[in-house]
């Protein structure tokens, strides 16, 4: 971000990343588009080679074959992810694994959701760069799609996913609001189909009907 705040800053214009951290990219695949600014612009006398410009820019990307969890956060639910649909393989059969990773998920969306503490919050201001947010149901799909899939027909987990989507659900956050109800649709519809005994069936349809209730309220030491 420092470099490309500095080069902005150079070359009098406004950029707007195109490509996260993790995105898949190619020749053809912008990483990033320039923005002029239509007054008090350099002069084209006084202004760097293209040259420049595109060498600055390029030295503040990395491309690689490979993801790290220090700057790509979608990575790290992946791979917490796949930890989870390993352990529901026919030949590992640890379901307890997968739910304990569906509690994780719970407790880091909850935090994610947060907001962050004053005295937290950087101070340095990069106001020639846009960054385009991460969104709530990519992030979902990246840690629920595949336990959802592939737990469906153990009771126990479908069970713990759509408890986990409730508790999301019930967060204040409207748009995880919407993606833990999203998701859980699509667990419950899994499960219908993968799980043989109507009584497991019942119990978690029960389960992802309480996701449309509203909360209860909680009252301390009652």
């Amino acid at each position: 971000m420092e470099t490309l705040q500095s080069t902005a800053e150079s070359f009098n214009c406004h950029l707007m990343v195109t490509a996260l951290p993790g995105t898949f990219v190619h020749a053809n695949r912008p990483l990033i588009r320039i923005t002029r600014e239509t007054a008090g612009c350099i002069d084209a006398r006084d202004r760097p080679e293209p040259d420049a410009l595109s060498g600055s820019l390029v030295s503040a990307f990395t491309i690689s074959s490979n993801r790290t969890f220090e700057d790509d956060p979608r990575f790290g639910l992946l791979a917490l992810s796949e930890i989870a649909d390993k352990a529901l393989s026919l030949g590992i059969n640890d379901p307890g694994t997968a739910i304990n990773v569906i509690g994780t998920f719970v407790r880091l969306f909850t935090l994610w959701q947060t907001p962050p503490e004053p005295q937290n919050l950087q101070a340095t201001t990069y106001d020639r760069v846009w960054v385009p947010e991460l969104m709530t149901d990519d992030l979902f799909d990246d840690a629920f799609t595949a336990i959802a899939r592939d737990g469906a027909g153990m009771v126990e987990v479908s069970i713990r996913l759509q408890k986990a989507f409730r508790a999301l659900a019930e967060t204040g956050d409207t748009q995880m609001a919407e993606a833990a109800k999203k998701h859980s649709r699509r667990a419950l519809s899994h499960s219908e189909v993968a799980l043989t005994l109507s009584d497991d069936i019942d119990l978690v349809r029960a389960e992802a009907r309480r996701l449309d209730r509203p909360p209860r309220p909680y009252f301390p030491n009652s």
